[in-house]
């Protein structure tokens, strides 16, 4: 196997300020970043001969001591029913990684993925049991968005960070490489467009709020009854439901934004009547929708309920003035809806991540 050089300065990983720096102490002129940043982002150059506006000295310059791309494709699977097309990607490390493109009529979203595996072990979600590895850098979360583009039907209009890892976890890289995606002399992504979505670390939640951030927050509850939530999502021993009603009531306070509430449904464990009286009681304290996920794990103890059921469980919130969705069960045929991806991945010895 064909590794990357790691030694080489990886360009995505740069900010337009950080880049203006790169080339400042490489005794070039400040404007030529913003000659680099627009090949890079707006025309979607994958080598630097490409970058025409540039000397030819400077262009053997970077193409020496940078690179642009450092993934290899793997794999490309793409579903025969509704398009989902999913990518395995190998990083330069070695590792490897998965996203997916969705497409929903005139809506093409882009599910990219924060971390190498995860370390919540949310019990239906397959990442969880890759344990976690490592952060992606915020070039390494773009790149998958370039790489996509490449192949993509039609012009992206969304990008979830619902991939692999908990994006709250690595909150400085995503907000870093939002910010790149949402440049208007970058990839122009609307703001509004790019969701940002979290387990439940209330933490992180409160940290995003406090860095004016302008990209939308989704919250994975999946259950509103503490015990059931443990038993799903162990995240919720150290950030019990309280403490994750407190950061969202923060969170809305401080941007005036509307909250994304995700909800798996499996059957026999959290789509009763109860259940839905609760889920009621707890997003109507915030100006919120909920997304009805019918559980995708192939593990049979989590189930998704018949289709009917769904169905009644998301009319009668819908009777209760919630503003509810079903999210479709897209690419799932191919291991590519929510909580199926997963890679082999070696284990790397001393990965921590602090919660």
């Amino acid at each position: 196997m064909q590794l990357i050089n790691r030694s080489l300065i990886n360009l995505l990983d740069f900010s337009r300020e950080e880049l203006q720096q790169f080339v400042d102490k490489q005794g070039v002129e400040r404007y030529r970043a913003d000659q680099i940043f627009k090949a890079i982002y707006s025309q979607l150059h994958s080598g630097f001969d490409n970058f025409t506006t540039l000397s030819k000295q400077l262009r053997t310059q970077l193409l020496n001591e940078t690179r642009i791309r450092s993934f290899t494709l793997q794999d490309e699977t793409r579903s025969l029913k509704d398009k989902t097309t999913k990518f395995l990607w190998r990083l330069s490390d070695g590792l490897m990684i998965e996203s997916v493109i969705i497409y929903e009529g005139k809506r093409i979203t882009f599910c990219i993925s924060s971390q190498v595996g995860c370390a919540l072990d949310c019990k239906f979600c397959a990442t969880g049991k890759m344990g976690f590895l490592r952060n992606l850098s915020s070039g390494e979360i773009i790149e998958q968005v370039i790489l996509m583009m490449e192949k993509t039907e039609g012009k992206p209009t969304n990008i979830v960070f619902m991939g692999m890892g908990e994006p709250m976890l690595n909150l400085r890289n995503v907000i870093k490489a939002a910010d790149i995606l949402a440049d208007s002399d970058g990839l122009c992504f609307a703001r509004k467009k790019i969701t940002i979505s979290t387990s439940g670390i209330a933490n992180g939640i409160r940290k995003f709020a406090d860095s004016d951030a302008p990209y939308s927050l989704a919250v994975s509850l999946n259950a509103v009854f503490e015990d059931k939530r443990r038993e799903i999502m162990p995240i919720s021993n150290q950030y019990p439901l309280e403490d994750l009603r407190e950061a969202i009531r923060y969170y809305v306070k401080k941007t005036a934004r509307r909250v994304s509430f995700e909800y798996i449904l499996i059957a026999g464990k959290n789509d009763t009547k109860e259940d839905a009286d609760r889920l009621i009681k707890f997003t109507a304290q915030f100006p919120s929708k909920i997304n009805l996920i019918p559980c995708n794990s192939n593990d049979p103890e989590f189930p998704p309920p018949a289709k009917e059921h769904v169905t009644w469980f998301s009319d009668y919130l819908d009777r209760q003035k919630r503003t509810v969705t079903v999210r479709l069960r897209k690419g799932w045929e191919i291991q590519a809806a929510c909580g199926q991806l997963y890679t082999e991945n070696s284990a790397v010895k001393g990965a921590k991540i602090s919660f």
